[in-house]
Protein backbone atom coordinates (compact mmCIF):
# COMPACT_ATOMS: atom_id res chain seq x y z
CA UNK A 1 0.00 0.00 0.00
CA UNK A 2 1.48 3.36 -1.00
CA UNK A 3 1.35 6.53 1.09
CA UNK A 4 -1.63 7.98 -0.77
CA UNK A 5 -3.63 4.83 -0.21
CA UNK A 6 -2.53 4.74 3.43
CA UNK A 7 -3.95 8.23 4.02
CA UNK A 8 -6.90 7.59 1.67
CA UNK A 9 -6.24 10.64 -0.52
CA UNK A 10 -5.82 11.28 -4.24
CA UNK A 11 -2.45 11.88 -5.91
CA UNK A 12 -3.34 15.54 -6.45
CA UNK A 13 -4.27 16.26 -2.82
CA UNK A 14 -3.07 19.62 -1.49
CA UNK A 15 -1.41 20.33 1.87
CA UNK A 16 -4.69 20.96 3.72
CA UNK A 17 -6.20 17.71 2.45
CA UNK A 18 -3.09 15.78 3.52
CA UNK A 19 -3.23 17.29 7.02
CA UNK A 20 -6.95 16.53 7.42
CA UNK A 21 -6.40 12.95 6.22
CA UNK A 22 -3.54 12.51 8.69
CA UNK A 23 -5.61 13.64 11.68
CA UNK A 24 -8.46 11.38 10.61
CA UNK A 25 -6.10 8.40 10.30
CA UNK A 26 -4.52 9.06 13.70
CA UNK A 27 -7.93 8.68 15.32
CA UNK A 28 -8.03 5.08 14.01
CA UNK A 29 -4.34 4.32 14.59
CA UNK A 30 -3.25 6.15 17.73
CA UNK A 31 0.27 5.75 19.18
CA UNK A 32 -1.15 3.79 22.10
CA UNK A 33 -3.58 1.44 20.38
CA UNK A 34 -1.60 0.84 17.16
CA UNK A 35 2.01 2.09 17.42
CA UNK A 36 3.16 0.43 14.18
CA UNK A 37 0.18 1.74 12.27
CA UNK A 38 0.79 5.21 13.70
CA UNK A 39 4.46 5.12 12.59
CA UNK A 40 3.40 4.22 9.04
CA UNK A 41 0.82 7.00 8.95
CA UNK A 42 3.26 9.50 10.40
CA UNK A 43 5.90 8.59 7.79
CA UNK A 44 3.31 8.93 5.01
CA UNK A 45 2.24 12.33 6.34
CA UNK A 46 5.79 13.68 6.77
CA UNK A 47 6.71 12.52 3.27
CA UNK A 48 3.68 13.89 1.45
CA UNK A 49 3.37 17.13 3.42
CA UNK A 50 6.97 18.17 2.63
CA UNK A 51 7.09 19.30 -1.04
CA UNK A 52 10.66 18.06 -1.61
CA UNK A 53 10.08 14.65 -0.01
CA UNK A 54 6.79 14.33 -1.87
CA UNK A 55 8.44 15.09 -5.22
CA UNK A 56 11.07 12.47 -4.47
CA UNK A 57 8.40 9.94 -3.52
CA UNK A 58 6.32 10.73 -6.59
CA UNK A 59 9.37 10.24 -8.83
CA UNK A 60 9.34 6.56 -7.93
CA UNK A 61 5.61 6.15 -7.50
CA UNK A 62 5.10 4.87 -11.05
CA UNK A 63 7.51 1.97 -10.53
CA UNK A 64 6.62 -1.50 -9.39
CA UNK A 65 6.09 -1.72 -5.67
CA UNK A 66 9.30 -3.66 -4.97
CA UNK A 67 11.71 -1.34 -6.78
CA UNK A 68 9.88 1.70 -5.50
CA UNK A 69 10.26 0.66 -1.88
CA UNK A 70 13.89 -0.33 -2.39
CA UNK A 71 14.74 3.05 -3.89
CA UNK A 72 12.99 4.83 -1.04
CA UNK A 73 15.04 2.76 1.37
CA UNK A 74 18.22 3.79 -0.47
CA UNK A 75 17.16 7.40 -0.32
CA UNK A 76 16.70 7.10 3.44
CA UNK A 77 20.30 5.86 3.75
CA UNK A 78 21.49 8.78 1.64
CA UNK A 79 19.63 11.30 3.81
CA UNK A 80 21.45 9.83 6.79
CA UNK A 81 24.79 10.19 4.91
CA UNK A 82 25.25 6.41 4.92
CA UNK A 83 26.70 6.40 1.42
CA UNK A 84 28.70 3.16 1.69
CA UNK A 85 25.66 1.20 2.82
CA UNK A 86 23.60 2.85 0.07
CA UNK A 87 26.24 1.94 -2.55
CA UNK A 88 26.27 -1.71 -1.47
CA UNK A 89 22.49 -1.85 -1.38
CA UNK A 90 22.11 -0.23 -4.83
CA UNK A 91 24.85 -2.35 -6.41
CA UNK A 92 22.97 -5.46 -5.37
CA UNK A 93 19.67 -3.91 -6.47
CA UNK A 94 21.17 -3.02 -9.87
CA UNK A 95 22.18 -6.64 -10.37
CA UNK A 96 18.59 -7.70 -9.78
CA UNK A 97 17.21 -4.91 -12.02
CA UNK A 98 19.81 -4.42 -14.81
CA UNK A 99 17.40 -2.45 -16.98
CA UNK A 100 16.38 0.07 -14.32
CA UNK A 101 17.84 3.47 -15.21
CA UNK A 102 16.57 4.86 -11.90
CA UNK A 103 18.60 2.38 -9.86
CA UNK A 104 21.80 2.99 -11.85
CA UNK A 105 21.34 6.77 -11.75
CA UNK A 106 20.95 6.73 -7.99
CA UNK A 107 24.00 4.46 -7.69
CA UNK A 108 25.99 6.92 -9.82
CA UNK A 109 24.90 9.73 -7.50
CA UNK A 110 26.03 7.77 -4.44
CA UNK A 111 29.40 6.94 -6.04
CA UNK A 112 29.87 10.63 -6.84
CA UNK A 113 29.30 11.46 -3.19
CA UNK A 114 31.89 8.82 -2.31
CA UNK A 115 34.42 10.77 -4.44
CA UNK A 116 34.31 8.17 -7.22
CA UNK A 117 33.31 10.76 -9.79
CA UNK A 118 35.08 9.06 -12.70
CA UNK A 119 33.08 5.85 -12.25
CA UNK A 120 29.90 7.86 -11.70
CA UNK A 121 30.50 9.82 -14.91
CA UNK A 122 30.98 6.64 -16.94
CA UNK A 123 27.72 5.23 -15.59
CA UNK A 124 25.92 8.45 -16.57
CA UNK A 125 27.45 8.31 -20.05
CA UNK A 126 26.18 4.74 -20.53
CA UNK A 127 22.68 5.70 -19.42
CA UNK A 128 22.61 8.74 -21.72
CA UNK A 129 23.85 6.67 -24.65
CA UNK A 130 20.95 4.31 -24.02
CA UNK A 131 18.46 7.22 -23.73
CA UNK A 132 19.68 10.66 -24.94
CA UNK A 133 16.50 12.27 -23.57
CA UNK A 134 17.21 11.15 -19.98
CA UNK A 135 17.17 14.65 -18.47
CA UNK A 136 17.76 13.49 -14.88
CA UNK A 137 20.96 11.66 -15.80
CA UNK A 138 22.20 14.56 -17.93
CA UNK A 139 21.71 16.91 -14.96
CA UNK A 140 23.62 14.53 -12.70
CA UNK A 141 26.46 14.35 -15.21
CA UNK A 142 26.54 18.16 -15.34
CA UNK A 143 26.87 18.33 -11.55
CA UNK A 144 29.67 15.76 -11.61
CA UNK A 145 31.54 17.68 -14.31
CA UNK A 146 31.14 20.94 -12.41
CA UNK A 147 32.45 19.37 -9.19
CA UNK A 148 35.53 18.17 -11.08
CA UNK A 149 36.24 21.70 -12.34
CA UNK A 150 35.13 20.99 -15.91
CA UNK A 151 33.06 24.16 -16.12
CA UNK A 152 32.63 24.31 -19.90
CA UNK A 153 31.65 20.64 -20.07
CA UNK A 154 29.13 21.19 -17.31
CA UNK A 155 27.60 24.09 -19.23
CA UNK A 156 27.22 21.88 -22.28
CA UNK A 157 25.51 19.17 -20.24
CA UNK A 158 23.11 21.66 -18.62
CA UNK A 159 22.27 22.92 -22.10
CA UNK A 160 21.69 19.33 -23.24
CA UNK A 161 19.31 18.83 -20.30
CA UNK A 162 17.03 21.74 -21.24
CA UNK A 163 17.07 20.60 -24.86
CA UNK A 164 16.11 17.08 -23.75
CA UNK A 165 13.20 18.40 -21.66
CA UNK A 166 12.52 22.04 -22.56
CA UNK A 167 9.47 22.22 -20.28
CA UNK A 168 11.30 20.87 -17.21
CA UNK A 169 11.63 23.64 -14.55
CA UNK A 170 14.24 21.61 -12.64
CA UNK A 171 16.54 21.61 -15.67
CA UNK A 172 16.22 25.37 -16.26
CA UNK A 173 16.74 26.11 -12.56
CA UNK A 174 19.89 24.00 -12.51
CA UNK A 175 21.18 25.63 -15.72
CA UNK A 176 20.72 29.22 -14.56
CA UNK A 177 22.22 28.48 -11.14
CA UNK A 178 25.24 26.97 -12.86
CA UNK A 179 25.57 30.18 -14.88
CA UNK A 180 25.29 32.34 -11.75
CA UNK A 181 28.14 30.35 -10.20
CA UNK A 182 30.48 29.77 -13.12
CA UNK A 183 29.39 31.64 -16.25
CA UNK A 184 27.47 34.79 -15.33
CA UNK A 185 27.68 36.14 -18.86
CA UNK A 186 25.31 33.34 -19.91
CA UNK A 187 22.54 34.33 -17.46
CA UNK A 188 20.71 36.73 -19.83
CA UNK A 189 20.50 34.18 -22.64
CA UNK A 190 19.43 31.31 -20.36
CA UNK A 191 16.75 33.45 -18.73
CA UNK A 192 15.55 34.65 -22.13
CA UNK A 193 15.24 31.07 -23.43
CA UNK A 194 13.42 29.90 -20.30
CA UNK A 195 10.93 32.75 -20.54
CA UNK A 196 10.36 32.04 -24.21
CA UNK A 197 9.48 28.48 -23.20
CA UNK A 198 7.16 29.32 -20.26
CA UNK A 199 6.76 32.52 -18.25
CA UNK A 200 5.96 30.44 -15.15
CA UNK A 201 9.13 28.34 -15.45
CA UNK A 202 10.62 29.68 -12.21
CA UNK A 203 7.52 29.74 -10.05
CA UNK A 204 9.19 27.41 -7.49
CA UNK A 205 12.30 29.59 -7.37
CA UNK A 206 10.76 32.94 -8.22
CA UNK A 207 13.73 35.01 -7.09
CA UNK A 208 15.16 34.14 -10.52
CA UNK A 209 12.64 36.53 -12.11
CA UNK A 210 14.46 39.43 -10.48
CA UNK A 211 17.90 37.91 -11.07
CA UNK A 212 17.13 37.35 -14.73
CA UNK A 213 15.34 40.62 -15.41
CA UNK A 214 17.95 42.65 -13.49
CA UNK A 215 20.80 41.14 -15.55
CA UNK A 216 19.00 40.99 -18.85
CA UNK A 217 19.65 43.23 -21.83
CA UNK A 218 17.71 41.09 -24.32
CA UNK A 219 14.24 42.26 -23.33
CA UNK A 220 12.52 45.51 -24.09
CA UNK A 221 11.31 47.62 -21.17
CA UNK A 222 7.78 46.23 -21.29
CA UNK A 223 8.99 42.61 -21.04
CA UNK A 224 11.34 43.44 -18.19
CA UNK A 225 8.50 44.99 -16.18
CA UNK A 226 6.42 41.89 -16.88
CA UNK A 227 9.02 39.68 -15.19
CA UNK A 228 9.30 41.97 -12.17
CA UNK A 229 5.53 41.77 -11.86
CA UNK A 230 5.72 37.98 -12.09
CA UNK A 231 8.11 38.00 -9.14
CA UNK A 232 5.77 40.30 -7.22
CA UNK A 233 2.80 37.98 -7.74
CA UNK A 234 4.65 34.91 -6.45
CA UNK A 235 6.27 36.88 -3.61
CA UNK A 236 3.00 38.32 -2.34
CA UNK A 237 1.36 34.88 -2.32
CA UNK A 238 4.29 33.17 -0.60
CA UNK A 239 3.44 32.53 3.06
CA UNK A 240 7.10 32.08 3.99
CA UNK A 241 9.45 33.85 1.56
CA UNK A 242 12.52 33.28 3.72
CA UNK A 243 15.54 35.37 4.58
CA UNK A 244 17.38 34.90 1.27
CA UNK A 245 14.63 36.44 -0.82
CA UNK A 246 13.94 39.16 1.74
CA UNK A 247 17.62 40.18 1.98
CA UNK A 248 18.14 40.10 -1.78
CA UNK A 249 15.14 42.33 -2.44
CA UNK A 250 16.07 44.74 0.36
CA UNK A 251 19.61 45.06 -1.03
CA UNK A 252 18.36 45.80 -4.54
CA UNK A 253 15.48 48.11 -3.63
CA UNK A 254 17.60 51.32 -3.74
CA UNK A 255 18.57 50.37 -7.30
CA UNK A 256 14.94 49.70 -8.19
CA UNK A 257 13.94 53.12 -6.87
CA UNK A 258 16.57 54.70 -9.12
CA UNK A 259 14.42 53.69 -12.10
CA UNK A 260 11.07 55.44 -12.29
CA UNK A 261 9.50 52.56 -14.21
CA UNK A 262 10.19 50.19 -11.28
CA UNK A 263 8.65 52.39 -8.59
CA UNK A 264 5.17 50.78 -9.01
CA UNK A 265 6.85 47.38 -8.57
CA UNK A 266 8.47 48.47 -5.29
CA UNK A 267 5.18 49.95 -4.11
CA UNK A 268 3.44 46.66 -4.92
CA UNK A 269 5.82 44.47 -2.87
CA UNK A 270 6.37 46.94 -0.01
CA UNK A 271 3.45 45.76 2.22
CA UNK A 272 4.72 42.17 2.00
CA UNK A 273 8.28 43.26 2.76
CA UNK A 274 7.08 45.15 5.82
CA UNK A 275 5.13 42.14 7.09
CA UNK A 276 8.24 39.96 7.17
CA UNK A 277 10.79 42.53 8.42
CA UNK A 278 12.48 40.45 11.05
CA UNK A 279 16.10 40.11 10.04
CA UNK A 280 17.75 43.47 10.76
CA UNK A 281 17.36 46.23 13.33
CA UNK A 282 18.15 48.83 10.66
CA UNK A 283 15.33 47.81 8.36
CA UNK A 284 12.93 50.49 9.58
CA UNK A 285 15.31 53.17 8.28
CA UNK A 286 15.31 51.44 4.92
CA UNK A 287 11.52 51.23 4.88
CA UNK A 288 11.26 54.93 5.71
CA UNK A 289 13.60 55.72 2.82
CA UNK A 290 11.54 53.50 0.49
CA UNK A 291 8.24 55.10 1.48
CA UNK A 292 9.57 58.64 1.13
CA UNK A 293 11.23 57.90 -2.21
CA UNK A 294 7.98 56.47 -3.58
CA UNK A 295 6.20 59.65 -2.49
CA UNK A 296 8.91 61.78 -4.09
CA UNK A 297 8.46 59.93 -7.40
CA UNK A 298 4.72 60.61 -7.21
CA UNK A 299 5.46 64.24 -6.47
CA UNK A 300 7.71 64.46 -9.53
CA UNK A 301 4.94 63.19 -11.77
CA UNK A 302 2.36 65.60 -10.31
CA UNK A 303 2.12 68.51 -12.74
CA UNK A 304 0.60 70.71 -10.04
CA UNK A 305 3.87 70.76 -8.12
CA UNK A 306 6.46 73.37 -9.08
CA UNK A 307 9.97 72.09 -9.90
CA UNK A 308 11.67 74.09 -7.14
CA UNK A 309 9.34 72.46 -4.59
CA UNK A 310 10.32 69.02 -5.91
CA UNK A 311 14.01 69.95 -5.66
CA UNK A 312 13.56 71.24 -2.12
CA UNK A 313 11.72 68.07 -1.08
CA UNK A 314 14.47 65.87 -2.54
CA UNK A 315 17.05 67.97 -0.72
CA UNK A 316 15.22 67.66 2.59
CA UNK A 317 14.96 63.89 2.14
CA UNK A 318 18.45 62.97 1.06
CA UNK A 319 20.98 65.83 1.31
CA UNK A 320 23.40 66.48 4.15
CA UNK A 321 21.60 69.54 5.47
CA UNK A 322 24.44 70.47 7.81
CA UNK A 323 26.79 70.89 4.86
CA UNK A 324 24.31 72.24 2.32
CA UNK A 325 22.26 74.68 4.38
CA UNK A 326 22.96 77.43 1.84
CA UNK A 327 21.33 75.41 -0.94
CA UNK A 328 18.15 75.02 1.08
CA UNK A 329 18.07 78.73 1.89
CA UNK A 330 18.48 79.65 -1.77
CA UNK A 331 15.49 77.51 -2.73
CA UNK A 332 13.44 79.04 0.09
CA UNK A 333 14.48 82.52 -1.10
CA UNK A 334 13.21 81.66 -4.57
CA UNK A 335 9.87 80.55 -3.09
CA UNK A 336 9.54 83.73 -1.02
CA UNK A 337 10.39 85.90 -4.06
CA UNK A 338 7.61 84.10 -5.99
CA UNK A 339 4.90 83.64 -3.37
CA UNK A 340 1.89 83.85 -5.65
CA UNK A 341 3.48 81.30 -8.02
CA UNK A 342 4.42 78.76 -5.34
CA UNK A 343 1.50 78.95 -2.90
CA UNK A 344 -0.83 76.73 -4.99
CA UNK A 345 1.84 73.99 -5.14
CA UNK A 346 2.45 74.20 -1.40
CA UNK A 347 -1.28 73.84 -0.73
CA UNK A 348 -1.33 70.66 -2.82
CA UNK A 349 1.71 69.44 -0.88
CA UNK A 350 -0.04 70.13 2.43
CA UNK A 351 -3.32 68.46 1.48
CA UNK A 352 -2.12 65.46 -0.55
CA UNK A 353 1.45 64.81 0.59
CA UNK A 354 1.35 65.54 4.33
CA UNK A 355 4.48 63.51 5.14
CA UNK A 356 6.51 65.54 2.65
CA UNK A 357 4.91 68.79 3.82
CA UNK A 358 6.08 68.07 7.38
CA UNK A 359 9.70 68.03 6.22
CA UNK A 360 9.63 71.84 6.16
CA UNK A 361 6.30 72.55 7.80
CA UNK A 362 7.16 75.78 9.67
CA UNK A 363 8.46 77.45 6.50
CA UNK A 364 5.52 76.30 4.38
CA UNK A 365 2.98 77.55 6.92
CA UNK A 366 4.68 80.95 6.92
CA UNK A 367 4.51 81.03 3.12
CA UNK A 368 0.79 80.20 3.15
CA UNK A 369 0.03 82.82 5.81
CA UNK A 370 -0.62 85.98 3.82
CA UNK A 371 -0.68 88.01 7.04
CA UNK A 372 3.02 87.27 7.52
CA UNK A 373 3.95 88.01 3.94
CA UNK A 374 5.83 91.27 4.54
CA UNK A 375 7.65 89.93 7.56
CA UNK A 376 8.67 86.80 5.56
CA UNK A 377 9.88 88.86 2.61
CA UNK A 378 11.95 91.17 4.82
CA UNK A 379 13.46 88.16 6.58
CA UNK A 380 14.51 86.39 3.38
CA UNK A 381 15.76 89.55 1.66
CA UNK A 382 18.10 89.93 4.62
CA UNK A 383 19.14 86.28 4.41
CA UNK A 384 19.66 86.66 0.69
CA UNK A 385 22.03 89.58 1.13
CA UNK A 386 23.87 87.91 3.99
CA UNK A 387 24.61 84.50 2.44
CA UNK A 388 25.50 85.69 -1.04
CA UNK A 389 25.59 89.39 -1.95
CA UNK A 390 26.32 88.48 -5.59
CA UNK A 391 23.45 86.03 -5.82
CA UNK A 392 21.80 85.80 -9.25
CA UNK A 393 18.15 84.87 -9.26
CA UNK A 394 16.84 82.67 -12.09
CA UNK A 395 13.13 83.09 -12.71
CA UNK A 396 10.97 80.26 -13.97
CA UNK A 397 10.86 80.24 -17.77
CA UNK A 398 13.88 82.52 -18.16
CA UNK A 399 17.09 81.32 -19.73
CA UNK A 400 19.13 84.29 -18.62
CA UNK A 401 20.17 85.40 -15.17
CA UNK A 402 19.81 88.86 -13.75
CA UNK A 403 22.24 90.70 -11.51
CA UNK A 404 20.78 91.28 -8.09
CA UNK A 405 18.60 94.38 -7.89
CA UNK A 406 16.56 95.70 -4.96
CA UNK A 407 13.66 93.32 -4.44
CA UNK A 408 10.31 94.63 -5.66
CA UNK A 409 7.30 93.52 -3.67
CA UNK A 410 4.19 92.15 -5.28
CA UNK A 411 2.16 94.61 -3.14
CA UNK A 412 3.09 97.99 -1.56
CA UNK A 413 4.81 97.73 1.82
CA UNK A 414 2.45 98.36 4.74
CA UNK A 415 3.63 100.76 7.44
CA UNK A 416 3.34 99.74 11.07
CA UNK A 417 0.82 102.55 11.70
CA UNK A 418 -1.20 101.86 8.53
CA UNK A 419 -4.59 100.11 8.72
CA UNK A 420 -4.16 96.33 8.77
CA UNK A 421 -5.04 94.78 5.34
CA UNK A 422 -6.96 91.98 7.06
CA UNK A 423 -9.89 94.40 7.56
CA UNK A 424 -9.90 94.31 11.35
CA UNK A 425 -9.82 98.12 11.59
CA UNK A 426 -6.72 97.97 13.79
CA UNK A 427 -3.30 99.34 13.00
CA UNK A 428 -0.99 96.84 11.33
CA UNK A 429 1.44 96.86 14.30
CA UNK A 430 -1.43 95.94 16.65
CA UNK A 431 -2.80 93.20 14.44
CA UNK A 432 -1.05 91.03 11.82
CA UNK A 433 2.21 92.94 12.16
CA UNK A 434 2.83 91.83 15.72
Amino acid sequence: MNYYELLKIERGADANEIKRAYFSAVKLHSPDSDPEGFKAIRLAYETLYDPKKRAEYDAYFVMSGGVQNDLLSARSLIRENKYKQAAEFLTELSGKNPDSADVKRLLAEVLWNLKKSGTADKMCAELIERDPSDCETILLRAKIAESRGHVDKAGGYYNDAVIAEPSNPKAWNAYIHYALRDARQKVPNIFYRAMEQDINMFRDNYLLYIVGAHNNTLFNNEDTLKYYDKFADFFINDKNPGEEIYSYVMDLTPLFLGKKELVPFVEKILPTLEKIKQYSDDDEKVFKYIRMTIKLHKLESDKRIHDVLIDLTAFLLFADKDKDNKEQLEMEIYIVYNLSLLRPSIKVLMNEYPELFKLNQAFYLDVLNEKKEDHLIDKYVAIHKKINPGFKLVYDGDDETEDETPFKRETPKIGRNDPCPCGSGKKYKKCCGK
